[in-house]
């Protein structure tokens, strides 16, 4: 039966496994992911998100001693006063030691006055160790506790086992270290899909002829129900297999007569008595007999597999100055408060102002330091290198805004600006030279003063920069820049440059949204223009900017525009906001910086923390990279939240399982794996990522295996090549990758030829083969095939993903070649 959960209010639904929280309401909201987890919000409690919940949290900590044998608890050390030694045995082998630490988060309605809902997040002390050596691949069903290890070299399944209860995490034991590894959670079906074997029993020597990248599989969310309650879990399930979602039922009855919140319990129960399951699966519901007849609209949640829900909206909002859990967001919180908040300064008490001023900025350093000492106790020496340069720059800051004040308390420029702001002016139209603008038409906001507007220049829309004197000198910079790079359709055209007494405007070209909005707004008409279309346009871009030496040192998705969409009905996107840009002198590759690490927080490439940095371009393909997998997973960042970004890239720990489009998983890791590549040196240029096959229509896609099938034909059994092309090819053919075609292509080959289904060269033969007599196929063929060059190597890609990749770097090293050079970066 089809557990209905029907809610008159908003539930939470945690995943075990990272401790995040989802949120399902009403109709409208749906159900979404919240931008923390509960492990977030116990580290920042207490504290209020702007949707009006208190959170209140625990931390405890515990340690267990187990019995290696036998799995049992021998015994416990916690702080709450029942134990007060470390736990010893006294047998003669001794126990392992395992470190929990609980986290228990408590939610209050503001508004409401009730609790909204408790719960605690176990989680073990242990390692992900990224170059962990470890030859087994775990795969768990994501609604139950069936488990399938494998070979990962192999595919051979090694055990099946059935827990009973969902599995949340594996661990592996290394010299009493606990390793955590990693398992994928697969829906039930799709596994045995998967390991084409009965599951009842366990299976021994069976060939594996899938995984997660070897059949088309798409990330959704599972809800599904335990004995504590809902759950959610990431899950992929088999392109295609239908999901389940929130629907909004016209329900028979009494409206309540307040709000009430439920357990995931008591929400079951009343599913039990007020629906059933019909025979599609969809739900029919009873009317309860005696009541008045009133359709209320009421939220529905079915468990199964749910697409991957947005982010929510709701923000933290600290209310508290954390001593050790949250140095990061403290130190975030202080510069940008001190900031948004500049002293008013009056003329007839200068001198005491002054004083009054420095005395502020001592103690702001005394805060410094102990934020310091406090961080580095904390979090180690890596982050403590970011933080220094946010110091010494926000005090520099500081000390400047006020040495300005004090001498300049009524200066002309700002009884200039106050008055431009007054609400008398507000609708009026500002004109200077060819640039005219309103007030109101704010586009956004920038660092020092900067402010962007939508105007006109010369009668065509345009977005107008204006920017404060103190900022003329990097203002004329990124003139000159624009008019050197500014030819190309990827980079954002500059107009004019107008200036009086106050400001100076620059007109250029306008844009419809960023990068962000066209991410994550599900509402942003994107007139056909694809992700992996404006992730080449934006490359395209800064390869221009690269072959005049300019680093941009700022990429970022709000740096990223989108055009507004021409007579032509032409949509593209551009690099924009030259601000940060660095010239490189002629014949130089690199540039020392002694102004510390530039561009924006969460983006910056690693090497811009160390001392004595050297910087090139390839910075920006780093943050290039983090780019990429924004765009490609919906608006996700490979190194975490915004808290943990910039320590997580300089300790080198990133996430890319994310990506939406299951098309592009394969080739798509692949070069953001070299793009956030540590090394400066090992990360591709601009030229090499625009050649690179996750660029490459069907069309040349076709033409690259034809001509390798070409290449290789008369290469003998035993050459470099071949063994090249061979080596790791088990998950390439999927074991033999005959078995995996249509029965009609199946048949038609057999007719002609004997073809080996281990091999990689006997695969691009047929399909070079099955190419050339297209028009011969019989019709079934053909139509199971598709049309040339799009459905068929659709129907190629789908059961063989890894082909593409795998066959890109075996010919590598033919890359020189006439036949093969197109193909590759002929730096």
């Amino acid at each position: 039966m089809t557990c209905v959960f029907i809610l008159h209010s908003a539930i939470f639904i945690p995943d075990p496994k990272d401790g995040s929280l989802y949120t399902f309401g009403s109709a409208h909201d749906g159900l979404k992911k919240l931008p923390f987890t509960i492990p977030d919000l116990v580290r920042a409690s207490p504290c209020r998100s702007s949707d009006g919940i208190l959170y209140t949290g625990r931390k405890t900590d515990v340690w267990y001693a187990i019995d290696l044998d036998s799995g049992i608890k021998q015994q416990t050390l916690k702080l709450d006063g029942t134990e007060t030694v470390c736990p010893m045995m006294s047998n003669k082998k001794a126990p392992v030691f395992l470190g929990r630490t609980e986290y228990t988060i408590t939610m209050y309605d503001s508004k409401t006055r009730e609790k909204r809902w408790n719960a605690t997040f176990h989680d073990y002390s242990s390692h992900l160790s990224q170059d962990m050596e470890y030859d087994l691949h775990h795969m768990c069903s994501s609604s139950d506790g069936f488990m399938v290890t494998m070979d990962a070299s192999t595919g051979e399944i090694l055990w099946t086992k059935d827990y009973g209860s969902p599995v949340v995490g594996i661990y592996k034991m290394d010299n009493e270290a606990l390793l955590k590894v990693k398992v994928n959670h697969i829906a039930k079906e799709t596994l045995e899909h998967l390991i084409g074997a009965d599951t009842s029993s366990a299976s021994h020597g069976n060939t594996f002829l899938g995984d997660r990248g070897e059949m088309v599989l798409q990330p959704t969310l599972y809800i599904g129900e335990h004995a504590g309650g809902l759950y959610a879990l990431p899950s992929l399930i088999e392109e295609g297999s239908q999901l389940v979602e929130a629907k909004v039922l016209l329900i028979e009855g009494p409206r309540p007569s307040a709000p009430s919140i439920a357990s995931s319990k008591s929400h079951a129960t009343d599913a039990v008595s007020s629906s059933e399951a019909s025979v599609n699966g969809s739900p029919s519901l009873r009317r309860p007999v005696q009541q008045p007849k009133v359709l209320e609209p009421k939220a529905a949640l079915l468990l199964g597999h749910h697409q991957v829900p947005l982010v929510a909206s709701p923000q933290l909002q600290i209310t508290h100055i954390p001593d050790k859990l949250m140095p990061m967001y403290m130190l975030h919180h202080h510069l940008h408060h001190s900031k948004s908040a500049p002293k008013r300064i009056e003329k007839g008490n200068s001198k005491e102002e002054d004083k009054r001023q420095q005395q502020e900025i001592l103690e702001m350093m005394k805060i410094h330091q102990r934020l310091l000492y406090t961080i580095i106790a904390t979090i180690g020496i890596p982050v403590v290198l970011l933080v220094v340069f946010c110091i010494e720059r926000s005090t520099r800051q500081y000390s400047s805004l006020s040495s300005r004040g004090s001498s300049l308390p009524d200066s002309p420029q700002k009884i200039d600006a106050q008055n431009e702001h007054s609400p008398d002016n507000l609708d009026n139209l500002i004109s200077v030279g060819k640039i005219s603008f309103s007030l109101k038409d704010i586009l956004g906001r920038g660092c020092e003063g900067t402010m962007v507007y939508k105007g006109k220049f010369d009668g065509r829309d345009a977005a107008v920069k204006r920017i404060l004197p103190e900022c003329f000198s990097f203002a004329d910079r990124e003139v000159d820049l624009l008019r050197e790079s500014d030819t190309h359709p990827n980079v954002i055209r500059y107009f004019c440059t107008e200036e009086n007494q106050q400001f100076r405007y620059i007109a250029l070209e306008l844009c419809e949204a960023t990068l962000q909005e066209y991410t994550e707004d599900p509402t942003f008409q994107r007139h056909g223009l694809m992700p992996v279309t404006v992730l080449e346009q934006a490359t395209s871009g800064l390869a221009h900017l690269h072959s005049l030496n300019i680093v941009h040192r700022d990429i970022k998705p709000h740096n990223v525009l989108i055009s507004k969409r021409s007579a032509s009905g032409e949509i593209k996107a551009m690099i924009s906001d030259f601000g940060l840009c660095k010239k490189l002198m002629h014949g130089k590759y690199s540039v020392t910086c002694q102004t510390g690490a530039i561009g924006t927080d969460g983006w910056i490439a690693p090497e811009m923390f160390k001392p004595e940095n050297k910087m090139n371009r390839s910075v920006d393909i780093f943050s290039a990279g983090c780019v990429f997998y924004y765009v490609l997973s919906g608006g996700c960042h490979p190194f975490g939240d915004q808290y943990r970004r910039q320590a997580n890239i300089l300790a080198g720990e990133y996430e890319i399982e994310k990506i939406v489009n299951s098309e592009l998983v394969i080739e798509a890791k692949d070069l953001i794996r070299l793009m956030l590549n540590p090394s400066p040196k090992e990360r591709p240029s601009a030229r090499e990522i625009l050649k690179h096959p996750v660029f490459w229509n069907r069309e040349k896609q076709l033409a690259f295996f034809q001509d390798v099938s070409d290449r290789i034909e008369k290469e003998p059994e035993e050459s470099e090549l071949l063994a090249s092309l061979q080596k790791d090819s088990i998950p390439v053919v999927r074991g033999d990758w005959k078995v995996h075609l249509g029965a009609e292509l199946q048949e038609d080959l057999r007719k002609f030829r004997t073809y080996k289904g281990s091999h990689v060269r006997d695969l691009l033969r047929a399909m070079r083969n099955k190419k050339h007599h297209y028009r011969e196929l019989p019709d079934d063929v053909k139509a199971s095939l598709g049309q040339i060059p799009g459905g068929y190597m659709r129907y190629f890609s789908r059961r063989f993903p890894r082909l593409l990749m795998h066959t890109y770097c075996a010919m590598s090293a033919c890359k020189n070649e006439q036949v093969l050079e197109a193909y590759y970066y002929q730096g």
